[in-house]
This record gives C-alpha cells, sequence and structure tokens, in this order.
C-alpha cells in the first residue's frame, strides 16, 4: 500500500529539507522533534495546544515554505480543501461573535487562521526515517517515509460550518464530494444491500475511531462492495478513490477488496449522518451530526499502516 514515486519522494523530501534550512535557528526545537518520540502518534482535530511551529510564528517567506511542504504532501484537491478549512476559522469566529445558535469555542483558544502547526520528525536526509506532520482545527495530514517507501495515513478533513449559506443559498461545501457521492451510493443500493449497508437509524455524534494512535475498533456491518454491480459498484469505487486521492505522493491503489460501506442516520439531506468504508487495510469514516448536522468530520486511516506502522515492522524485520 504504500509506494511513492521516486519523483515525488523527492518533491517532499526536498520540500522538508528546505523548510527546515529556511527557518531560524531558535525556531528549528519547535520545528524538529526526534523521530521516535510519542508525539508522532499524536494528533488532534480540535482547537487544542500543540506542538510543532505555527504559521503565526512565520514570516511570508517561511510560511510559503510551509504551503510548499503541503503541497507536496497533499493531491491538488485536497490542498484546495485545507486552504477552505482553514479559511473558515474566520467564517466561524464571525458566526460566535455574533451568537449564532449551536456555536461554541473553548475557553482561551479563539478560532485563528494562524493556529496550524507543522512539525518534522526525524531528519529529511539520507536513509533514516522520517516524517512530517501539519495540523490545526479540522485538518491533520501526516506522511512518513521508510526505506522510500511513504505511508500517508491518517488524513483527516472537517468544516465547520459544512456548509456556509448566503441569502439562503449554499455557496461553499468543502467536503461536498464526500457527502454527495455517499447518498448517490445509498440511493443506488438494490433493497436487500441497502437493509445490509444501513446499520442504524441513529448517527454517532462523532467520528467512531476518534482521535485514536491506532484503529482498536471492531467496526463490523455494512455491505460488501464487492457484491455490488452496475451504478452501485461505480459509485463505490469513486467514493474510495475520493478518499484515497487524499495524498499527492501515494501512487499505490489501497487494499480494498474486503471493504463494506456501512450507512447510519438520516437519508434525507440536511439531517444527522453517519457513513463508513471498512476493510483490514483501509478505513474512512464520516460524520455530520453536530450543530444541526452543518459540521462534518471525515478520516482516512489504514489500521495496520497508520504513521507508518507497517512499513517500521518491515525495515525492522529486515534489520534484525
Amino acid at each position: 500500500m504504500a509506494i511513492a514515486a521516486d519523483n515525488a519522494l523527492e518533491q517532499l523530501h526536498a520540500a522538508a529539507r528546505a523548510l527546515v534550512d529556511g527557518v531560524e535557528a531558535a525556531q528549528r526545537s519547535d520545528l524538529c522533534l526526534p523521530f521516535d518520540e510519542v508525539e508522532r502518534r499524536n494528533w488532534f482535530y480540535w482547537p487544542a495546544p500543540r506542538r510543532g511551529l505555527p504559521l503565526g510564528a512565520l514570516d511570508g517567506d517561511r510560511r510559503q515554505l510551509v504551503h510548499e511542504l503541503v503541497t507536496a504532501m497533499t493531491s491538488p484537491a485536497t490542498l484546495a480543501k485545507i486552504n477552505t478549512i482553514i479559511g473558515l476559522e474566520v467564517v466561524l469566529a464571525d458566526l460566535e461573535a455574533r451568537g449564532i445558535s449551536g456555536r461554541r469555542r473553548i475557553d482561551g483558544l479563539p478560532r485563528d487562521p494562524s493556529a496550524y502547526y507543522v512539525t518534522i520528525f526525524g531528519t529529511p536526509d539520507g536513509d533514516a526515517s522520517w516524517g512530517v506532520r501539519f495540523e490545526g482545527h479540522h485538518a491533520s495530514i501526516h506522511a512518513t517515509v521508510v526505506d522510500r517507501r511513504l505511508a500517508p495515513t491518517p488524513v483527516f478533513l472537517g468544516a465547520n460550518p459544512a456548509v456556509v449559506e448566503h441569502r439562503g443559498r449554499a455557496i461553499l461545501r468543502p467536503l461536498a464530494e464526500e457527502e454527495d457521492v455517499a447518498r448517490q451510493l445509498l440511493d443506488a443500493l438494490p433493497a436487500d444491500a441497502r437493509r445490509r449497508a444501513v446499520i442504524s437509524d441513529a448517527a454517532p455524534d462523532d467520528i467512531v475511531t476518534t482521535n485514536a494512535a491506532s484503529v482498536e475498533h471492531d467496526l463490523a456491518g455494512g455491505v460488501a462492495i464487492a457484491d455490488l454491480r452496475g451504478d452501485a459498484a461505480a459509485l463505490a469505487s469513486e467514493l474510495i478513490s475520493l478518499h484515497a486521492d487524499r495524498s499527492r505522493p501515494y501512487t499505490a491503489a489501497p487494499e480494498t477488496a474486503d471493504v463494506h460501506f456501512a450507512w447510519a442516520g438520516d437519508a434525507v439531506a440536511g439531517r444527522p449522518h453517519y457513513y463508513r468504508l471498512h476493510g483490514a487495510r483501509f478505513l474512512v469514516e464520516y460524520d455530520n451530526t453536530q450543530n444541526d448536522a452543518n459540521h462534518a468530520h471525515s478520516v482516512w486511516r489504514d489500521p495496520a499502516g497508520d504513521f507508518g506502522g507497517e512499513l517500521l515492522r518491515e525495515h525492522h524485520a529486515h534489520q534484525h
């Protein structure tokens, strides 16, 4: 699952090296942490204090180096979504300032588009393992490089609000495809397959795996993608690709032969809903329940390979 084209890896390596070399010496202790630091497997998708170097601490030229690193980590579509998600911090701050019902903020942590942090684990030089994390409210992306192979998960994207309206019309939906394609798939399922797919009339209030360092949950149920035909099969493939194409240097197709599609909650747009695609090596969760179903979370994970887990096991087995 974790194979990257050499030129893509070189771009990622060069962008990370340029950032390390480009920041001030005093900032490197925030930017750079040891690869074996437990922090490498910590991640959050809500406003919280983080270890790393925030965008707000960087001038224009150095901030551009961070943007170039994020560009090297992600596909163009994902890059656009991340920048839109960061921009929503200003929208959310305005909604909260005007007392819009259902909006809340954690005391002492105002909505801040500069509070997105970059952290490099290890040294992006030579053959040693290294990794990078870019993270803030509703965005958490990772890349781990081991033996010139790359593990791109977990990848988390969220949106609050999920729909930005103007004069009663939706003008911005950062995670529109993630919801719409899944709804189309649900509607395309034959009756028997739909009964298997719908696991509950009530959606969970968040993604089930939350920000766990590893996926330990037993995610059963749903309809097997391999059993689908026609439009349903095509839409399932589209939905898998939509999530699996998050990472720019990632080129190998994920292992999805055993993946199931499961839905919970309301089938009517604008109501609380949840779905997942789950298999041994591929997991996607999408949840939109908070703030009257106008606050979406999505995550792509590899239960056996997050944070380069499988690559590191293979590396150590080979070395020893």
